[in-house]
């Protein structure tokens, strides 16, 4: 497995039904990771999720994105 390079964080909460809503500045929670902030710096991140957490009763996590090189990894075609 190559070495995978982290693009940014995304802060994520549980809602209680299992369901995940992701952190927008604009539009406050998401549903669509892909509409929500990515920001660049950990400390960043982790900063504006603790600021989130002290009103609100749900799990508050920051979650790491990777770039996405477009292959996908195919052990059962070796060449063989």
């Amino acid at each position: 497995m190559a070495d995978e390079e982290i693009a940014g964080y995304l802060i994520r909460r549980e809602l209680e039904n299992g369901d995940d809503e992701f952190w927008n500045p604009t539009e406050k929670w998401v549903p669509d990771p892909g509409d929500s902030e990515l920001y660049e710096d950990e400390d960043e991140a982790n900063a504006v999720a603790d600021l989130l957490s002290e009103n609100d009763l749900l799990v508050i996590t920051v979650e790491e994105v990777y770039f996405d090189d477009g292959e996908e990894e195919d052990e059962a075609t070796d060449g063989e």
